[in-house]
């Protein structure tokens, strides 16, 4: 039986390296199922799920493999222990879970405490979560322990350095959305006027008749129904649409080019909004994602109270409120999805003004009044929890 599992894990790691995570998975699953106390099999199966992107999945195969280590408590679960406590935590990374992810790197620096990847890992992990001066000091441990290779600890030192830098310069976090946005616009700008020559129309909504002979917007299937939808380039000839960027764009702030590498979560000074606002170092202007989170952390009912607020700002930027009539107007609006603690939708802004984002905050702070919220991020890495 054993050369029967050793030969099938080999072609499922084969299948991995071949870059078939589904015909990987599935071999993992089955040489499991008559040999469940192979942890190394159970480790590849928890890191072809996370490729896969199926992060629910992953974490749940880790944990069961760190529960068998514990039950067997042998030299290979030792062994393991910290592999399937990295993947616990990069799949709760992943779920929105920074508090999970933090406790699984603890778990393992409590053992080993110069494991270069738990350290940095949690350094990474709180500083997505706007715990800027905690990040700091793990990130300074695993700089001091030097038990990473020469070319990770430079990055990081880089990193380190421009965010303390960032930090002492008082750079307002909005400007993260101010180059995120302009980079973008400029990028649009040039492909628009490059492609008006030949005819093509910038920002143009797809519409239909409906059954009354009117034009109308296209609502997309199962969208809300004020997802209207516009494409960033149509050939007006035969309707060929056109997209400018097929990825969100990402951008570096000058001065501080490595904080685009990795998640920096950074608060909105105190006193602008009722409510704690925060922007991410990610922040794509075309794939722009808004978490918000309550109190209550009841994601069901915060939809329900967001989501016409969240339908006429939409509403008013996609007919131009941000721009004008014939440019600047946002594009393209996701549902409202769960998070934990809230619910998280993502705008294609277009080439809409740095505005909009003001308009939103204004919107929800008449929300608040009536249904209070915690905190809104703009961008990419993790909600702010309670001060």
């Amino acid at each position: 039986m054993s050369a029967f599992v050793d030969e099938v894990a080999e072609r499922a790691m084969a299948a991995l390296r071949g870059e078939d995570p589904v015909k990987a998975a599935r071999m993992l699953r089955e040489v499991l199922a008559e040999s469940p106390g192979r942890l190394d099999l159970v480790h590849a199966l928890a890191v072809t799920e996370l490729r896969m992107g199926d992060a629910a999945d992953a974490l749940a195969t880790a944990r069961a493999g760190i529960a068998e280590a514990f039950r067997t408590q042998d030299e290979t679960a030792a062994m393991m222990m910290s592999q399937l406590k990295l993947v616990e935590a990069s799949a709760a990374e992943d779920l929105g879970m920074p508090d999970v992810a933090i406790a699984a790197y603890d778990a393992i620096l409590e053992v080993e405490p110069e494991h270069p990847r738990a350290r940095q890992g949690k350094g990474h992990a709180q500083i997505a979560w706007g715990k800027l001066r905690e990040g700091l000091h793990s990130l300074d441990r695993y700089l001091e322990d030097k038990a990473d290779e020469q070319p990770f600890l430079e990055a990081a030192e880089l990193f380190v350095d421009d965010l303390r830098r960032f930090l002492r310069d008082d750079i307002h976090p909005k400007e993260f959305l101010a180059a995120h946005r302009g980079s973008y616009v400029e990028m649009f700008d040039h492909y628009a006027e490059k492609m008006a020559k030949e005819g093509w129309i910038a920002e143009a909504a797809r519409m239909m008749r409906d059954e009354d002979g009117r034009v109308v917007p296209i609502i997309p299937e199962g969208a809300r129904p004020y997802a209207a939808v516009r494409v960033d380039l149509v050939n007006p000839r035969d309707g060929q649409p056109g997209r400018i960027g097929d990825q969100p764009m990402l951008v570096a702030l000058a001065d501080y080019a490595p904080l685009a590498q990795a998640p920096v979560v950074v608060e909105w000074p105190s006193g602008d909004w009722p409510f704690r606002v925060a922007v991410c170092s990610q922040v794509p202007w075309n794939d722009l994602s808004v978490q918000i989170t309550s109190p209550s952390g009841d994601a069901e009912a915060l939809a329900r109270v967001l989501d016409p607020v969240v339908g006429d700002w939409y509403r008013a930027g996609f007919d131009g409120a941000f721009g004008s009539q014939d440019a600047g107007r946002l594009h393209e609006i996701s549902d409202l999805e769960p998070i934990p603690g809230g619910v998280r939708f993502s705008v294609d802004c277009g080439r809409a003004e740095l505005g909009a984002v003001d308009d939103l905050l204004r919107r929800l702070t008449v929300l608040h009044a009536s249904h209070p919220l915690r905190c809104v991020l703009l961008g990419r890495g993790y909600p702010l929890s309670e001060a």
